[in-house]
């Protein structure tokens, strides 16, 4: 059993490593199936988006970001993955909540998402992608 307050926790520091603090949105033409141990998409595009990330209540996270028709023409995406700038394994036992700057980052995928196609946008066209998560 995870207690409560704990998952109430890990909700947030989910939040804050792959929200806005430095967290991203990228898109790819991939389609396969998912790999626990990838830590990129399959066939990621060039682009990305910064994250918004809320929590709806304690142990629930959604993440949101959009996408311009103008930088995904002609391309079907088929895959996305929420990222984020984590603290490396051995920065890890430095965390502490006094500002303290983690050097070095990794960049890590939080979680990636296949699905079917879509394509075929125009520039005018705005793509809004919404991930979310709880802490079970």
């Amino acid at each position: 059993m995870i207690t409560h307050t704990t998952k109430k926790k890990v909700a947030l520091f989910l939040r804050e490593m792959f929200g806005a603090t430095s967290g991203t949105t990228k898109v790819g033409t991939g389609g396969g199936g998912t790999n626990p141990t990838a830590s990129d998409l399959d066939v990621p595009l060039s682009t990305s988006a910064t994250n918004t990330a809320i929590s709806s209540d304690d142990k629930v996270v959604e993440f949101t970001s959009s996408f311009t028709g103008s930088t995904l023409q002609g391309y079907t995406i088929r895959e996305m993955g929420i990222f984020g700038n984590l603290p490396t394994d051995a920065e890890m036992a430095l965390i502490d909540t006094s500002s303290y700057d983690y050097n070095p980052t990794e960049n890590v995928m939080l979680a990636r998402v296949n699905f079917e196609g879509i394509g075929n946008f125009s520039t005018s066209d705005t793509i809004e992608i919404i991930y979310t998560m709880e802490v079970e």
